[in-house]
């Protein structure tokens, strides 16, 4: 079953041009929050796809959509973290 998970991500991430995140950050920035998220194509090399939202929870719902539209071929979790 983990294998047909796999491919199906795989498949996914094909049908998207490549794209998957890899790293994805939640910045204060004034009044507001940005939401940085990598996206990386093994051809092209990387894009930041780069945003700004008025709450930090809008933020992260943000990068987390992200990573449901572009999934990573290893299945990684997103992780928060108040550092």
């Amino acid at each position: 079953m983990k294998q047909i998970d796999r491919l199906l991500i795989e498949a996914q991430r094909i049908s998207k041009g490549g794209l998957e995140l890899t790293l994805a950050m939640v910045l204060p920035d004034g009044d507001s929050w940005t939401a940085d998220a990598h996206l990386w194509n093994r051809k092209q090399g990387a894009t930041i796809n780069r945003s700004s939202w008025p709450t930090m929870e809008a933020a992260v719902e943000h990068i987390h959509e992200l990573a449901k539209e572009y999934l990573n071929s290893k299945d990684v979790p997103v992780i928060i973290a108040d550092l």
